[in-house]
Order: C-alpha cells, then sequence, then structure tokens
C-alpha cells in the first residue's frame, strides 16, 4: 500500500518530470520545419481540409472570457450560502450575490455580441 508521503512525491515530482521528458522527446523527434507532424490539421473527428494553421475564430470569444471571469462567482453563489446558519441569512446572501451578478453579466453579454470588438482586421 503507498502511503501518503509517497503518493505526494509521486504527485509532485515525477509526474510534472515525466511530461517534462516527454515534451523534450516531442521537441527533438520533430525538431525539423519540414517534419510531417508539424504540417498535419488536427481536427474533431472530422477529415482534415484546408490550410494547415487557420486563423483563429473570434465569434465566441467574448463568451470565454465572460465565462472564465463570472465562474468563480457562480461558484459563491453555491458555497456562500451553505456557510450561513439560518435560512433567512442563506436567502439574503444568495440574494445579494445575484444582485451583485446581474450587472456585470448584462454588460458582458451586450459586450460579448458586439464582433467587432473579437476580430483581428
Amino acid at each position: 500500500m503507498i502511503g501518503p508521503v509517497t503518493a505526494l512525491v509521486i504527485a509532485v515530482i515525477l509526474v510534472p518530470l515525466l511530461l517534462v521528458l516527454v515534451v523534450y522527446f516531442l521537441m527533438y523527434a520533430t525538431r525539423s520545419m519540414d517534419h510531417r507532424l508539424k504540417r498535419m490539421r488536427y481536427e474533431a473527428g472530422n477529415p482534415p481540409s484546408g490550410a494547415s494553421r487557420p486563423p483563429t475564430l473570434y465569434q465566441f470569444f467574448g463568451y470565454v472570457i465572460m465565462f472564465i471571469a463570472l465562474d468563480p462567482i457562480f461558484m459563491l453563489l453555491f458555497i456562500l450560502p451553505l456557510a450561513a446558519s439560518e435560512w433567512s441569512k442563506a436567502s439574503l446572501l444568495t440574494a445579494a450575490i445575484v444582485a451583485i451578478i446581474l450587472p456585470p453579466l448584462f454588460y458582458a453579454l451586450r459586450y460579448a455580441k458586439r464582433i467587432e470588438y473579437w476580430t483581428l482586421d
């Protein structure tokens, strides 16, 4: 049986070390610019088509930023009311968090819908 200290050593030292070794091996294996793996197009289950490195679409970039910014606040919406000792305090705390979230959320939604902010032109 593995003890907690051994598991911690494996998780903190050996796993990152193995990942670094794999990265260096792959960098060594594909070091020339004309390597076929560097020219391949990577698709999510679809047949490859078009140029190898197409420009990034920024169509949903605003929504991604909005999710990243507001996700911790939504987690607080679930955690903080549990810390309240009474049901009325939990309800008040939840209402306060929702009231704090709504104005930036509406602004971010309006901002994310404007595609001209997210293009590279």
